[in-house]
């Protein structure tokens, strides 16, 4: 084969031989709204739930500070233990901002309300802690002030065997 050849046959391989990625939508935020981090996170301990009865669970979990995001990236691997989402900071107050997140094939949104705080970091993310959970494709994570679309972000989920070196355990990193 000469080298040419070869070098279009082995660039082609690594093509075939790598995940797929859907094309995902720009991230859109509204005037004074910044999405300041995304991607996998380390997990956070849960200092207690809080009521979503619009939610798959019933609930959310209230976590202890910001998380140190290990993976910059909107692709996710769909593994237990994975923890993803972002961080966004308002310039002003927005009480009971209506969270939403949009899984592959579902019928609804899960949506759960928080307040933002003008200038304070507001982490919103989703863990996967059961196997029901795991549902590659794009999750979709908005915010809403009444109508107004303050934040949409869009993440591809991938099937567990792919990106095997993205964790949520910080610990594991070196």
């Amino acid at each position: 084969m000469q080298v040419p050849r070869l070098r279009h046959f082995l660039a082609a391989l690594v093509l075939l031989n790598s995940p797929v990625m859907a094309d995902l939508a720009p991230i859109t935020t509204a005037p004074g709204i910044k999405v300041e981090s995304l991607g996998v996170y380390c997990n956070l301990e849960s200092e207690g739930r809080e009521d979503a009865p619009e939610t798959d669970l019933g609930y959310i979990d209230i976590l202890s500070g910001m998380p140190d995001f290990a993976f910059q990236q909107r692709e996710i691997p769909a593994r237990l233990g994975i923890s993803f989402g972002l961080v966004a900071i308002s310039d002003r107050d927005i009480f009971q901002a209506k969270i939403e997140t949009l899984r592959p094939g579902a019928a609804k949104p899960d949506v759960w309300y928080s307040d933002f705080v003008a200038g304070e970091p507001a982490l919103r993310g989703f863990s996967f802690d059961f196997a029901r959970e795991l549902t590659p494709g794009i999750w979709k994570m908005d915010a809403y002030d009444g109508a107004l679309l303050l934040y949409s972000v869009e993440f591809e989920v991938l099937p567990g065997s792919e990106l095997r070196g993205v964790s949520s355990d910080c610990n594991l990193m070196s």
